[in-house]
Order: C-alpha cells, then structure tokens, then sequence
C-alpha cells in the first residue's frame, strides 16, 4: 500500500542539546508486534499469509494464478500457504522479512500491507515457525524463532538444488 509522507521541515533556535528517541528494551517492544495488536491470532495468520502470497503474484505478473493453502488436519497438523511468486531472496530474508518496519510493498497501491509487521504475525501464535524460499534453483528452508533475547532470529535449515 503506498503511503503519503508529509516532509517536514523543523527550524530551531537556541537549542541547547538534542537527544532522538530510541527503543530502550527492543525484547519487549517485539513482544508487543507479536503479542498485543491481534485480536484473533489464528485469523491474523491466515489473513497476513495468504495476502502476501497473493502480492507475491501481483508482483511476479501471476494475478491470476491461484495459491495453494493446506489446512491442518488430525494427521498433518500445519497451516500452509504456498505461492508460485519471485521468492525471497537471502539478502531479503535478513533486510526486508526479519526486519520489523521493512517493506517492498510502499511504492503501490497494488499491494496490501506496507507496515513492514505482518510476515512476523505467526509469532503471535507460537515461538517458531518456518519458512520455505524457492530462488534460482536453490530451495532454503528457514527457522525464525523467539530466543532468550526476545528478538528473534532466523535460522537457515537448509539449502538443496531444486
């Protein structure tokens, strides 16, 4: 989703000091992204999920190709969802998706989304969780999980040619 910003310009006159504002315990203001901005976690899920699938096919010029959801049942107990876009890259892995505030998504309206949170949403339903990226032939499979920071981290399982 593409957002106005207003610039602004601020001008100043006898300012003795500065100080900018920070984050003083990034753990618990993680916990709150994860933790305390969805009503109904499992709902959340499936929402961010499969429309971040569905920008991976605007993105990739595949509007009109459908992704695939699993649903879990008693003998395979994972929610699943699949698309057929670009793929994540590495790069994109450490600079966009474990990044809290990071998007791709704020140059169109094509998009839904932007706040750079919603990837992270499945931490609001347990402490890991895993992510698969298929990239010029090579499949990764990723673990992010809450650590004893309270963080996060990402984790590469696995790389193997496809």
């Amino acid at each position: 989703m593409k957002f106005e910003m207003d610039s602004v310009e601020v001008m100043s006159d006898g300012v003795i000091s500065e100080n900018q504002f920070g984050i003083a315990d990034m753990g618990f203001i993680l916990d709150l992204l994860r933790n305390k901005i969805y009503s109904n976690i499992i709902k959340a899920c499936c929402q961010e999920y499969t429309c971040n699938a569905r920008d991976a096919h605007r993105e990739a010029g595949k509007a009109d190709v459908p992704i695939v959801v699993t649903l879990p049942t008693a003998l395979e107990p994972t929610w699943r969802c699949r698309d057929f876009g670009n793929s994540i890259s590495p790069d994109k892995m450490v600079n966009v998706f474990i990044q809290y505030g990071a998007s791709t998504k704020r140059t169109s309206n094509q998009f839904t989304g932007g706040f750079g949170i919603g990837c992270k949403t499945a931490f609001g339903y347990g402490d890991s969780f895993i992510v698969n990226t298929f990239i010029n032939g090579i499949a990764r499979s990723y673990s992010c999980v809450i650590d004893d920071t309270r963080c996060g981290k990402l984790v590469l399982l696995s790389e193997n040619e496809t």
